[in-house]
């Protein structure tokens, strides 16, 4: 009598194969979509000093335009003052919280400094520029 197979279905459970692929994707899709996070278009000075700075940690994206226009993020505000509670707002519920000025080789200083200020009286005094390195 010749061996016969049993009637048993020993085939791979392909279920959790499939649930680490469809995370895979999930996380791929979520690093993609921060990576190509909207930005305003400015033309970014170059310093011959800089450097990264060691601890980046969260920091509130500020850009202000050559018409010194401001926006935090990618939203316009109605000028530095209005800044002021989305600075107070970060202070107080993010640990370490810090700016990351983005400006524009055109812009006149004055805009800046109004910015610095605004950030001064809201508590944030770690400030950083945004900049290419040569």
């Amino acid at each position: 009598m010749a061996w016969q197979p049993d009637d048993s279905n020993d085939s791979p459970d392909l279920t959790p194969m499939i649930d680490v692929v469809f995370l895979l994707i999930v996380f791929f899709m979520t690093v993609a979509t921060l990576l190509t996070a909207e930005k305003i278009d400015i033309e970014m000075p170059v310093a011959d000093q800089s450097k990264v700075p060691e601890d980046a940690g969260r920091r509130e994206v500020i850009t202000i335009l050559p018409d010194g226009s401001v926006y935090a993020g990618i939203r316009r505000m109605d000028g530095p003052e209005a800044l002021g509670p989305i600075i107070r707002n970060g202070m107080e519920t993010v640990r370490g919280y810090k700016v990351n000025l983005r400006v524009d080789t055109n812009t006149p200083h004055k805009h800046v400094r109004e910015v610095m200020r605004v950030c001064a009286e809201n508590g944030a005094f770690d400030v950083i520029f945004s900049v290419y390195q040569s």
